[in-house]
């Protein structure tokens, strides 16, 4: 800004000024913390996936017939199997 400018326009200019380099600043920390929402968020599905394999395979021990066993066995096992891989990163 040119010295003869308005002192109005000087304190202005250095508001907005310092305004910009703030928002530069807030961005990395923003970003991040975006970040750990989103992982956060991915936990808790995945704990809620695997509550329902759990109560799944709990209701199939509970209710395997000795006549049935076999099947209800393979079917728990499935599940148990499914409930332990990881899954792939899709971010």
């Amino acid at each position: 800004m040119a010295d003869d400018s308005p002192e109005m326009v000087k304190e202005a200019a250095e508001s907005v000024n310092f305004v910009n380099t703030k928002s530069l600043g807030d961005g990395p920390a923003f970003y991040q913390n975006m970040g750990y929402a989103n992982a956060i968020s991915h936990q808790q599905a995945m704990n809620s996936l695997t509550l329902g394999v759990v109560a799944k395979s709990i209701q199939l021990l509970i209710e395997t017939s000795p006549s049935e066993g076999g099947v209800d066995i393979a079917a728990l096992m499935q599940l148990i199997k499914a409930g332990q891989t990881t899954p792939p990163v899709t971010a």
